[in-house]
């Protein structure tokens, strides 16, 4: 009660307890709402021109052992005032430490424009570089359940490889979080100890069923284009606003496994530093109690350089309710203080919602004043404007009707698309991501099903659209009111889905101009599963994620390899199938837990056509059985 009575008298501060990477970390998650035909022209435009190379090369150099000089601001830039400083005249101070004053630079301001969120004249009062014609390399990963992923690689940043996770921009993603079966945490598997590892399942879901194609694309290029050679060398630095927040909140916890899990612990994958840097914007929860204090404690050690940023009033940050769900380090004050930017929105609402650069955003580190929920806190955060990335109307109302995300194949099939882009020059591939599993297994296309009809009734689930315009939502149904069923031959009204086979290599399919909806694509089989109200059947939430896992660094060159250049419309939802897929299998990384601080899983193991074979290995049975 004292603290919320001081907080109340205090004076606010124009920028309070933040820090220039978090503006950093910001504009790269409103970016990964753009799509291919924007991404790299406004990174271009953004990164060099308005971001002065200088401070570039300043976050660049930071060493991955050392993630904690990214907090300092006067250290990290040189920011002293003296004559030999090249920023003296566009910094502040704030509890004696000097801080880049991002308003006098005119960062958010030009950011803004650029993105096409709001009208004016570029203006740059210390002018940066153009970005160099071949500076930028970026593979995007898209897919039928969630679209998409931006890795990025920078040669003037040649120590760093951005991982940019696309927050809520449509529909189905948005029921990623407000399905029935998120109002607790679901098991995933076991961890070392035997206890559950637990998450909001449809974004951990989401995170790591390509993660294997994430890992590859970022080993390709920190070593094909940014010529990395040595161990633990390019610090990994992944963001996202949103759903890209909890995806990025989530991305970090696996790394810390992935890393201690052969052959990732290994060349080539060793140049990729071991900690990882995680700014984390606007996110639900989305994970248990007991993961969030294991992160938690990965912050505490230097492992995870963690801030959570979030908007006074923003809905989105206070969902799921706390069934079981906590944010990382939200519970232990004093690493709350080291993590947390709670920040105004410093926003004008009349006539219409405008960002106020005179405003303050007055950031704190501790829970401050309560605040009435106020969807538009969503879409402002650090001055940097995201309401055209996450337009309810456009993307939200109209997208329960079309198909946002890359099309399936005929027999409901999930299907991924890499885009590779550098210089104006863009190359496209798709491949069946049953090929790349070690089950396939159609279930995401009856989970489609289901969340279509959940988002289209939000009064009856509750979830993103209440929770964005401030009502009280309905209290969702328990997962066992849901089930998945398998059912015989249906005639009428019911969506299934077939049993797929393994598509054939090199199917070349036309590029789709328009947007179809989800149910065109899916038609009644004989054997299908289903979505069938009130019948007692198993389920299909919780548990192993069905992961990429036969994306070797061999199969993933061949992608790469049998690109086909696209023009117009760089995100095409259909096009050119390619198949590199043989029996070589990739680790399982889908529980985390596993691996920190505890053993790892085999490196490698061969798949014949219906099961794993055994291996002789002890440890290897004794793993086995705690996945299981």
């Amino acid at each position: 009660m004292s603290s919320f009575i001081s907080n109340l008298n205090r004076k606010s501060e124009k920028y309070g307890d933040v820090h220039f990477i978090s503006f950093f970390g910001a504009i790269l998650a409103r970016l990964a709402y753009l799509n291919d035909n924007k991404f790299l022209q406004n990174y271009n435009s953004i990164f060099g021109p308005v971001i002065q190379p200088k401070i570039l090369q300043a976050i660049n150099g930071v060493n991955s052992n050392n993630l904690r000089l990214l907090l300092d601001d006067q250290t990290l830039f040189g920011l002293s005032r003296w004559p030999n400083d090249t920023f003296r005249n566009f910094e502040y101070q704030y509890k004696g430490r000097n801080y880049l004053d991002v308003i006098k630079l005119n960062i958010p301001q030009n950011v803004n424009i650029i993105n096409e969120e709001t009208g004016g004249k570029l203006v740059y009062p210390l002018p940066g570089q153009p970005t160099p014609p071949d500076a930028v390399k970026y593979i995007s990963v898209g897919w039928s359940n969630y679209g998409e992923v931006y890795v990025v690689a920078d040669k003037r940043m040649p120590n760093m490889i951005f991982v940019l996770f696309r927050g809520t921009y449509s529909a189905k993603t948005a029921a990623l979080y407000s399905k029935p079966t998120s109002i607790v945490p679901l098991t995933v598997c076991n961890d070392a100890a035997g206890k559950p590892e637990q998450f909001l399942y449809g974004i951990f879901k989401a995170t790591t069923e390509m993660i294997h194609t994430i890992i590859e694309a970022m080993r390709s290029l920190a070593i094909d284009f940014l010529g990395a050679t040595q161990p633990n060398s390019v610090k990994v630095f992944t963001t996202g606003h949103s759903l890209g927040g909890a995806m990025t909140t989530n991305f970090a916890y696996t790394w810390m496994g992935v890393k201690k899990t052969p052959p990732y612990n290994s060349a080539p994958y060793n140049v990729l530093s071991d900690n990882i840097v995680c700014i984390s914007l606007g996110a639900p929860r989305c994970m248990s109690s007991s993961v969030a204090q294991k992160f938690c404690k990965l912050v505490s050690q230097g492992k995870i350089l963690f801030l959570r940023i979030t908007t006074n009033g923003d809905p989105i940050t206070s969902v799921p309710l706390k069934f079981g769900y906590q944010h990382p380090c939200s519970e232990d004050d004093k690493i709350r203080q080291q993590i947390s930017e709670a920040c105004a929105p410093s926003t004008n609402m009349i006539p219409t919602p405008t960002i106020d650069y005179n405003g303050k955003i007055d950031c704190l580190n501790y829970k401050g004043r309560q605040y009435i929920p106020n969807g538009f806190s969503h879409a402002f955060y650090l001055y940097i404007k995201y309401l055209g990335a996450i337009d309810p109307v456009d993307n939200m109302v109209k997208g329960i009707v079309r198909q946002r995300e890359v099309l399936r194949t005929p027999d409901g099939s999930t299907v991924c698309r890499l885009i590779m882009g550098q210089n104006r020059n863009y190359k496209a591939i798709f491949f069946n991501v049953n090929n790349a599993r070690a089950k396939p297994n159609n279930l995401d296309n009856a989970i489609d099903a289901q969340l279509q009809t959940q988002v289209a009734k939000p009064a009856a689930g509750g979830g993103f659209f209440d929770s964005l315009f401030g009502s009280n939502p309905t209290p969702p149904q328990t997962p066992t009111q849901t089930p998945i069923a398998v059912a015989k031959p249906v005639q009428t009204q019911v969506q299934a889905v077939a049993i797929a086979k393994p598509v054939q290599t090199q199917v070349p399919v036309a590029v789709a101009q328009t947007q179809v909806p989800v149910a065109q694509a899916q038609a009644p089989v004989a054997k299908a599963q289903v979505v069938a109200q009130g019948t007692p059947q198993k389920q299909i939430f919780g548990g192993p994620v069905a992961e990429d896992i036969r994306m070797t660094t061999q199969a993933f060159n061949a992608l790469i390899q049998q690109m086909v250049p696209i023009q117009g419309d760089l995100c095409p939802q259909s096009g050119k199938m390619f198949n590199p897929f043989n029996n070589q299998v990739m680790p399982d990384l889908s529980c985390p837990g596993l691996k920190i601080g505890g053993k790892s899983k085999l490196n490698t193991r061969k798949l014949n056509t219906r099961r794993y074979k055994k291996h002789k290995s002890k440890k290897h049975r004794q793993n086995k059985s705690r996945r299981r």
